[in-house]
């Protein structure tokens, strides 16, 4: 009986709790949290930056290495380090990003979800409380193999690390991400940037465009019905490429295109190419109806914000017309001018940043009424110092899984 009772106080000790409170204790950090965001009067999110989320992250890991050296025979350390912590929380913090992918994280018509902060997962008071839980079973559990080395466990070694790297540098770099947008006018330097709130912010160097570019596919040619407006073929599908010298069907009309210029202006009765700013294209149609084989001729026009559309009435019940041209891709030609006078040239393009003393620019937009003639590019500017932690981390993980994989062949090989 003695051996017995021996037995359960060892096991207790070993497993300070279980599951079942494990959960417990998790939805407990959780109910928390809810109640603090309902309490939490203020709009802004509480956030760290250089240089206070450093010295939290060198203070945290040290009173890790803190708690695991000389508490680690405490019930509640001894329990951090167990495995039905680290499920508890994982699944707890799954279960709020699936959340985060239910519920829009955005300002809800909803007054519940707003007061709980379920619209802005990420920085709610709930998730980071069991996030936090998730770090410290990570934490103590990595300082427990490190301590107690072995060859054979590197690669969980890694594996656990990472993935506390990768999670607390993404969380306390929000504070130090900067996210900024800047407008940039042809041959003038620009070098006053705007954040999200609309706040100016002076950058440590300028942008000069010295040209913007915008390379557009040709206009399509559309049948629409004169009393709706709307398009009567293909329920508004396919539209049909301009294209010199294609021919296209529509309903009881067959359309050729005789001519097309990119390029144009109105002279007298016809277009004629013209190089200014604002020519919009235009093209030469004749159109043949099939009932009867009369034959109309006549000239189409796009338009641009210099010039009215036009279109081309071939019955009483339809109307031809050219759609403003789609924009294939654009790009900025601009140099970065530094105080100390060097200038670098490079090309923005849309998915191509370019890296300049840790900020990634990106081409973003332009003034999309002047189109093509713009002379106005937007340009975005993120700068994420914690960035690089992140990508060791990730590193750390792909490099554990291999090892593991690697030892796991090793002792399959060895076994045969």
């Amino acid at each position: 009986m003695s051996e017995n009772n021996t037995k359960v106080q060892r096991n207790l000790w070993e497993n300070p709790w279980g599951y079942v409170e494990s959960f417990f204790i998790g939805i407990g950090l959780i109910i928390t949290g809810l109640f603090l965001e309902v309490l939490n009067t203020s709009e802004s999110t509480f956030t760290l930056s250089y240089p206070f989320n450093l010295y939290f992250l060198i203070g945290y890991v040290l009173i890790l290495f803190v708690l695991y050296k000389w508490f680690s025979t405490t019930q509640l350390i001894r329990w951090l380090t167990k495995v039905p912590a680290s499920i508890s929380s994982i699944t707890l913090v799954t279960l709020l990003v699936m959340v985060m992918g239910i519920i829009p994280q955005v300002t809800s018509e909803n007054s519940l979800i707003n007061n709980l902060g379920l619209n802005h997962i990420t920085s709610n008071w709930a998730f980071l409380l069991i996030l936090f839980q998730f770090l410290t079973c990570l934490g103590l559990i990595s300082i427990k193999r490190i301590l107690q080395f072995k060859w054979s466990n590197f690669g969980f070694i890694l594996n656990h690390l990472g993935l506390f790297l990768a999670l607390i540098s993404g969380i306390l770099g929000t504070g130090d991400l900067q996210r900024l947008s800047i407008n940039v006018y042809e041959n003038k330097p620009s070098w006053i940037a705007t954040d999200a709130q609309k706040n100016e912010i002076e950058l440590p160097f300028a942008f000069y465009l010295k040209d913007f570019l915008i390379d557009e596919y040709h206009p399509k040619l559309a049948l629409i019905e004169n009393k709706t407006g709307s398009i009567a073929h293909n329920n508004g599908k396919n539209l049909y490429l301009v294209e010199k010298g294609e021919k296209y069907s529509f309903k009881n009309f067959e359309v050729t295109v005789n001519d097309f210029l990119p390029n144009s202006g109105r002279v007298g009765a016809r277009y004629e190419p013209v190089n200014e700013l604002g020519s919009p294209p235009s093209a030469s149609i004749s159109v043949k109806n099939v009932e009867n084989d009369s034959i109309q001729n006549a000239w189409i026009s796009s338009g641009s914000f210099r010039y009215p559309y036009e279109s081309f009435k071939i019955s009483e019940e339809y109307s031809l017309v050219m759609t403003i041209p789609e924009v294939k891709k654009f790009s900025s030609d601009i140099d970065i001018l530094t105080k100390e006078g060097e200038r670098i040239s490079t090309v923005l393009e849309v998915n191509k940043p370019f890296s300049y003393k840790g900020w990634k620019i990106y081409q973003l937009s332009y003034d999309d009424k002047m189109g093509k003639w713009s002379n106005l590019s937007v340009l975005e500017l993120v700068k994420d110092p914690w960035l690089p932690l992140i990508y060791i981390g990730i590193f750390m993980m792909i490099a554990g899984a291999f090892y593991m994989f690697w030892m796991g062949n090793k002792i399959t090989k060895n076994q045969e």
